[in-house]
């Protein structure tokens, strides 16, 4: 391939990468998604015309363009490593964009890529979301898989394969269950095994054969309605089983064992007490540090790209826990990025956060920490959590003050003008301004005798920062439109100074005060 089409490639794969990082990380509907989609889909035209198809594989651990190995000097870099591990992720042998490429095909398989791998095999896989979605210039191969371990290696039941593991025929119906929970723990153990031992190596028909099983005892689990000895040893190996799961990423997996166990605990599926204590039991245990932490871990860090799985399963251990955790993270999070992903996820719960943010709302807290809560709760919040950003308001930090203001103009509702007003006594200059303009804005009749008397007295900010406050006071009793206003108004406008000496007002506030009592005398 010529270098200059190679390097028009390369374009491409930089806009398909972020394409695809746009689709997860905004609305559907976002422009920003929209733009993008635009970009690349300009770029595959303009290559298509001078190569097609356009075939990206991997060779070697390394990306090929139509047969030819990516420049060295790129196949480190962050868009080539994106085609690699979608490649990688989704079992693929290569992507192929031929001539005649529409842009609504490029837009719907971009939105299938961005999706986690586990999420389209749970909804027919890749290739049938494809068809479904009439994607006909854009082929994903499959690459064929096959797991196994050295010939010269014992072949005793604790060495076999994972391919031979997953692969035997399934269990008659009469087998206990236990066995095949021991079957899916035998496979996970292989996994673990493994060199790297990562969730990745697992074809598509292996990873079928697991959720076939777990299918099974998700089934024995919604019928069985005695406790036995047998039940309880059963409650045992599911717990190892979950445990299992989370322990080598099989997030989705493990979300499925223990929302079925959570419904039971939870009533919405009838069992007796017996069971319903028992299974608690195994939930409590579940609820540990290593499987919180390692849960944890994959939100701040998303090693594993399953953020979201993890997220759900961190639900099941009760959200008190989880949000305070998330909490947790933003305080002690030393990367902004970090803090961003932590806060939208918080912003995702909505309300049930609240409590555990007022409780967190301490000015010893860092000021970081502080803006985030008033940023969340101007989001989230509503009439009865506005009174909480009311210290934030007088913080030392002008940061934490402004985004306070914003979040109560945001949720305060009906209770906004009353916050407002009870805070601007004590409240900066700067901050002063804003919220008598917003005051005039929200037209806040109680807040005439107040901005009145902060006409009438004088402060001990400078005569310029004076001026500024009066003009905008003056501002906000015009905006609010009241009759109330029309005395204080006319004395500022008709005063004067005797030989050039006090009494009189600015001029600037003068004509501040005229405008007000003009707006307010054609509203009459």
């Amino acid at each position: 391939m010529k270098t200059s089409l190679q390097l028009k490639v390369l374009d491409a794969l930089v806009h398909m990468h972020a394409a695809v990082k746009n689709v997860q990380m905004y609305a559907a509907d976002s422009p920003v998604i929209e733009n993008s989609i635009e970009r690349l889909y300009l770029y595959f035209l303009d290559i298509l015309r001078e190569e097609s198809p356009l075939i990206f594989a991997e060779s070697d651990q390394q990306a090929t363009v139509c047969g030819d190995f990516i420049m060295q000097k790129d196949q480190g870099t962050a868009h080539v490593q994106f085609l690699l591990d979608t490649l990688f992720n989704f079992g693929l042998e290569s992507i192929t964009f031929e001539k005649g490429l529409i842009k609504n095909e490029l837009d719907s398989f971009i939105t299938l890529i961005a999706r986690k791998p586990e999420h389209l095999h749970h909804l027919g896989g890749l290739a049938k979301l494809m068809k479904d979605s009439k994607i006909v210039h854009i082929r994903a191969d499959k690459k064929t898989l096959t797991l196994f371990l050295n010939d010269d290696r014992e072949t005793d039941d604790a060495d076999q394969s994972l391919s031979e593991t997953v692969s035997q025929t399934p269990d008659s119906e009469n087998d206990p269950i236990s066995d095949r929970i021991a079957e899916i723990l035998k496979a996970l153990r292989r996994i673990k095994e493994m060199e790297e031992g990562i969730e990745s190596f697992v074809s598509e028909e292996q990873r079928e054969r697991i959720n076939q099983l777990l299918a099974w005892v998700i089934g024995w689990l919604e019928r069985e309605t005695n406790v036995t000895p047998s039940y309880k040893q059963t409650m045992n190996s599911m717990h190892n089983l979950i445990h299992g799961f989370i322990g080598q990423g099989f997030f989705a997996e493990a979300n499925a064992a223990i929302s079925v166990l959570d419904k039971i605990k939870s009533g919405s599926l009838p069992k007796n007490a017996q069971i319903k204590e028992t299974v608690a039991e195994c939930l409590q245990h579940l609820t540990s540090e290593d499987n919180i932490d390692f849960l944890f871990k994959e939100i701040n860090v998303n090693e594993k790209n399953k953020t979201a799985d993890a997220f759900e399963l961190l639900s099941f251990f009760g959200e008190d826990l989880v949000i305070r955790k998330l909490l947790d993270t933003v305080r002690n999070a030393k990367d902004s990025k970090e803090r961003i992903r932590i806060i939208h996820i918080i912003r995702e719960m909505g309300r049930k956060a609240i409590p555990a943010i007022k409780e967190n709302i301490t000015m010893d807290a860092p000021w970081y920490f502080l803006r985030n809560m008033a940023y969340i709760l101007g989001r989230i919040g509503n009439e009865n959590s506005a009174d909480s950003l009311k210290p934030l308001m007088i913080h030392k930090d002008k940061r934490v003050r402004m985004e306070a203001l914003k979040s109560v103009c945001l949720t305060g509702g009906s209770k906004k003008g009353a916050i407002l007003l009870s805070v601007l006594p004590g409240v900066d200059a700067e901050l002063k301004l804003h919220i008598v303009e917003t005051l005039g804005k929200i037209k806040h009749t109680e807040a005439i005798p107040v901005l009145q008397d902060m006409l009438k007295n004088k402060s001990a900010m400078s005569k310029e920062a004076q001026i500024s406050l009066q003009g905008k006071i003056c501002d906000a009793l015009g905006s609010i439109g009241s009759p109330l206003a029309i005395p204080i108004l006319t004395e500022i406008v008709e005063s004067k100074s005797f030989l050039g000496i006090g009494g009189a007002y600015p001029t600037e506030v003068k004509h501040a005060a005229e405008r007000a009592l003009n707006f307010i005398k054609r509203k009459l």
